[in-house]
């Protein structure tokens, strides 16, 4: 499967000249979600995650660090809790593998495993890889305007082609008019809101606006607070840097 990086969703979201009165304002949907997806992603992107996770009432802490290269790289090192630190996930195109210091091998997991919630609830491995918003949807757009006709915000409909192996029905994605990212409904088969994704706290990494919280709301109720540290885009990695031995903390 192709990625492109949701959260969570891991999304990623962006694109820098363009202001909010029009200048330079892309005609097509592909071209806004394009502007959208990399800023969100980048060509290469690398953070660590801190994850506050309220199942049920009870609140749990998890960390993870994170690489990502293209559309189809992604790298998962799980920092804390102690029981789990050192397990991870390496994704390269549609293969996937779990590892974990207690089975001390890499695990091929299904493809389908991207889109599921990694912690039981909140964002999935695809939502903290920023792959969420893949090519397997097909894109239309909507703006939204002001009383002079200014671009207040770009919503943009993503619906799964009908081969694509995803889970969701739906999503609704709502940009600025600098395309940074405010929001992510996702909605199951029967059009039914199953997750909403907030972003806040936009910092800069050097000229690209990047939101660095995620507030991840299940339709039970059960919640995740997704803190982004440190990240950093274009860093000098390829597909080379992608691989088993580095799962399994051998490189």
């Amino acid at each position: 499967m192709k990625r492109s990086a949701a959260l969570i969703l891991v999304v990623c979201l962006l694109g820098w000249s363009v202001t909010a009165f029009g200048q330079d304002v892309p005609s097509d949907a592909e071209t806004i979600l394009e502007r959208v997806r990399s800023g969100w992603q980048g060509d290469s992107f690398h953070a660590v995650l801190e994850l506050e996770i309220t199942l049920a009432g009870a609140t749990k802490q998890h960390s993870l660090e994170v690489w990502t290269y293209g559309e189809d790289y992604v790298l998962m090192r799980i920092l804390a809790p102690e029981i789990d630190e050192g397990s991870g996930y390496l994704q390269i195109a549609d293969d996937l593998w779990f590892y974990s210091p207690s089975v001390g091998v890499s695990i091929p997991l299904p493809s389908m495993g991207l889109s599921k919630a990694l912690f039981g609830s909140g964002p999935s491995l695809e939502d903290l890889s920023q792959g969420t918003l893949s090519d397997d949807y097909e894109v239309t757009a909507e703006t939204q305007t002001d009383e002079v006709g200014a671009i207040t915000a770009y919503v943009l409909t993503l619906i799964p082609h009908a081969d694509a192996p995803v889970v969701y029905g739906k999503l609704v994605l709502t940009a600025s008019p600098d395309y940074v990212i405010r929001e992510l409904v996702y909605f199951d088969q029967r059009d039914t809101i199953i997750r909403t994704a907030t972003f806040a706290n936009v910092v800069f990494v050097g000229e690209a606006a990047f939101p660095t919280e995620v507030l991840i709301v299940d339709s039970n109720g059960d919640q995740t607070v997704q803190r982004i540290l440190e990240p950093e885009f274009d860093i000098p990695i390829d597909e080379t840097f992608f691989t088993l031995e580095r799962l399994e903390g051998a490189e």
